[in-house]
């Protein structure tokens, strides 16, 4: 592959990597931030929630707006344009005073991180040989991974104050590096042919369309059920089934995320050897149904098996790259990043209606049956859609709608 190709990788590698660090670092820091706020300790579950979904709230908002920007002004647009604004939003963090401070930069941090990876994932398989699109989103998924794994480390380790800080800092220094990345060539060839970019009409002018992209979205709901609530909320989970000591949360996002870290850049080659991302889609989703039902058998009898079920799901969950690849070759280049993009931030944004009803069930069932019940519904709604998307392995992806 030619120099641009490897040097967009790597940028949006990095950048993923910050964008998932700047994510996971208020589950990892929620509790202590929060207390040094002086919200009271019982209190704590319902601010949390509170906060995870005021940035998922950005996120779904910001998906829209940067993927509608990134289909009319081009892919590196966003990917300068949203790093400056959730780089910005978390290092002033750092300093929130009160909780309401706190959501409003949680919001803003939100709505910019939404455009970092679907522009990124768009930006990569647009420029990438047809025969090897599955590659380069695997590594980019592979290497951003482990910046949950430094943000799980750091927030154990170090005071929230400082952990938004190095999210912030970080972010503003990769814009150096971007700085040499090339616009996608079918973006540039679209701008001739059509004046109909990033236009929401398209998207929903049939009912097939329509089905595809909600199918897409609710495919997510597994990873972001484990991240969302799961992972974050394992405290109160470890506390219903009697754990003690109780499993930590920086420890459960290091195990979990290692194992994601594998399964995405498994992930993207399994789908080339298979040459079909549906069946490499099938195979990690039956994985993760596996380690759900070993959680909630056993998790709870020791740490050492709790974590390491999570660092099995964590590997199953390695589908949801290859997802996004599917998202992006489902539709035509000038709406391929509205899709990609405001799709990937819906799938984030599943941990509203999950962690709600979590939320909702924890006090009648108990946190752990609460999140038996988010785990069911998950997996069933993810398989049913998968079987309503097309196989795009060997689609070129040169056209417009």
């Amino acid at each position: 592959m030619k120099r641009h190709i490897w040097l967009a990788i790597i940028a949006s590698a990095l950048g993923f990597f910050v964008d998932l660090y700047d994510i996971i670092i208020l589950s990892i820091v929620r509790a202590k931030s929060l207390l040094a706020m002086g919200v009271p300790e019982g209190e704590l579950l319902s601010k949390g929630v509170s906060l995870i979904n005021i940035q998922m709230v950005g996120m779904l908002i910001g998906g829209f707006v940067w993927g509608i920007i990134g289909d009319k002004f081009g892919r590196l647009s966003v990917l300068f344009g949203s790093i400056i604004l959730y780089s910005t939003a978390t290092f002033a963090n750092a300093y929130a005073g009160s909780f309401e401070t706190y959501l409003l930069l949680r919001f803003l941090a939100g709505l910019g991180l939404a455009g970092e990876l679907g522009a990124a994932i768009t930006l990569v398989t647009e420029q990438m040989p047809q025969k090897y699109r599955g590659i380069g989103p695997a590594i980019i998924a592979g290497c951003g991974m482990l910046g949950a794994i430094v943000g799980a480390y750091v927030g154990g380790r170090y005071s929230w104050q400082f952990t938004y800080q190095l999210g912030g800092a970080m972010g503003f220094v990769l814009l150096i590096l971007r700085l040499g990345v090339l616009e996608s060539g079918l973006f540039n060839q679209m701008k001739e042919k059509t004046t109909l970019k990033g236009d929401l009409r398209l998207l929903f002018k049939n009912r097939d369309y329509i089905r595809k992209y909600i199918s897409i979205c609710i495919m997510g709901f597994p990873c972001w059920f484990m991240n969302g609530v799961v992972m974050t909320f394992t405290p109160e989970i470890g506390k219903a089934w009697g754990m003690d000591p109780l499993p930590s949360v920086s420890v459960v996002f290091t195990f979990f995320f290692i194992g994601f870290t594998f399964g995405d850049l498994t992930g993207g080659f399994v789908s080339q050897y298979l040459k079909s991302r549906k069946k490499a889609i099938r195979a990690y989703l039956s994985m993760y149904g596996l380690g759900m039902v070993a959680f909630f058998l056993f998790g709870r009898y020791s740490l050492t098996l709790y974590y390491s079920i999570f660092l099995f799901v964590g590997f199953s969950a390695g589908y949801t790259i290859v997802l996004l690849t599917l998202a992006a070759e489902q539709f035509g280049t000038n709406i391929r990043a509205t899709v990609t993009t405001s799709a990937l931030n819906l799938i984030r944004a599943t941990v509203i209606p999950q962690a709600t009803l979590f939320g909702w069930l924890s006090p009648s069932i108990g946190a752990a049956n609460a999140a038996m019940v988010g785990g069911v519904i998950a997996i069933v709604v993810a398989f049913w859609g998968l079987g309503n998307l097309e196989e795009t392995f060997d689609k070129d992806l040169n056209y417009t709608e």
